[in-house]
């Protein structure tokens, strides 16, 4: 489920801060304390920060690719049978 929420971005002491709500912590499953990472990716043409508990986020492509692979390997060639 993909969810927006607005952040504000604070001053603390001198530096940009973000408070996440509780509800967005409770959507992704995390709390105070948890490690999350903050993903820069282009949605489209656009240039966004995603917050994430992944270090980094699967590329599409690479997930097709790995479940094209899989698929090949799991397929069952039956040998050839010539008629005499």
């Amino acid at each position: 489920m993909n969810t927006s929420i607005k952040i504000t971005i604070e001053d603390w002491d001198g530096d940009g801060a973000i408070r996440i709500p509780d509800e967005a912590l409770q959507e992704m499953g995390v709390d105070v304390g948890d490690s999350l990472y903050l993903v820069e990716e282009f949605v489209g043409n656009r240039q966004c920060l995603i917050l994430t508990s992944a270090p980094k986020l699967p590329d599409p492509i690479d997930e097709l690719v790995e479940e094209l692979t899989q698929s090949t390997q799991n397929l069952a060639v039956a040998p050839a049978t010539t008629a005499m």
